[in-house]
């Protein structure tokens, strides 16, 4: 059984389950390329997501931009999930809490993005995107979860721990057992984790981040007309 069932889109201008959703099926949208390879995208949420990116590179010359996969733990019954998402904004907390540890001269300032998806699974799970002011963090660090020679789990300065430890207290679950519960999507070319950190002025670099976080805005798998909030974001002045 799938959750939810899916509806069909094919040649809809409007998601069937919350017609104030607008379907996009261009591979471009104001001129960016976009990924379509999963069907249409969600024009709101499109919307979101350049506003979000803009209003941080307004702020910042340089960004740090973070794709995550935020997962639950298998062993965690899914009858004790509330259908709401005070968990992404518990994680939000505890990591800006985190953030405000870091000694830099400059403040990380994050500006978020995120959406929730279920498909087949029995749990729901989270895509978020990180947007960190660059004059303050450049990378994520070491994503193993013992450094130094530490016997504690993701005890470390670097912003992946920081980012696992959240995602562990908004959950509620050991840290020793965080191991794949935050993925960091790899390029599938380099292997490498798909962080960017690039400038204001770095034109390529941002077609290349708002198409990979578009497949975030895509109409598929989001539990759409469930009374469930699918995709939300930093809150803008």
């Amino acid at each position: 059984m799938s959750f939810p069932m899916q509806p069909q889109l094919h040649g809809l201008k409007r998601h069937p389950y919350n017609t104030k959703l607008r379907l996009w099926w261009d591979a471009y949208w104001n001129g960016l390329p976009v990924n379509t390879s999963f069907g249409p995208l969600i024009t709101n949420y499109l919307e979101k997501t350049h506003r979000v990116m803009q209003h941080a590179l307004n702020a910042h010359s340089r960004l740090l931009a973070v794709p995550l996969i935020l997962h639950y733990p298998k062993a965690l019954p899914s009858y004790s999930l509330l259908p709401h998402n005070q968990v992404i904004s518990r994680f939000l907390g505890y990591l800006n809490w985190e953030l405000g540890l870091i000694d830099t001269a400059h403040a990380s300032d994050m500006h978020n993005i995120w959406c929730r998806e279920q498909d087949t699974s029995d749990k729901p799970h989270y895509h978020a995107w990180l947007f960190f002011n660059g004059h303050a963090l450049q990378g994520l660090g070491p994503l193993n979860a013992y450094v130094n020679g530490s016997d504690d789990a993701y005890d470390g300065d670097c912003l992946y721990h920081r980012i696992v430890r959240a995602w562990a207290w908004a959950i509620n679950w050991p840290l020793e057992q965080m191991v794949g519960l935050v993925d960091v999507p790899k390029n599938n070319i380099t292997k490498k984790p798909s962080v960017y950190y690039f400038h204001r002025d770095d034109h390529h670099a941002y077609q290349q981040v708002f198409y990979a976080a578009s497949y975030s805005c895509k109409a598929y798998s989001k539990p759409i007309g469930q009374r469930i909030h699918c995709f939300d974001g930093s809150q803008l002045s």
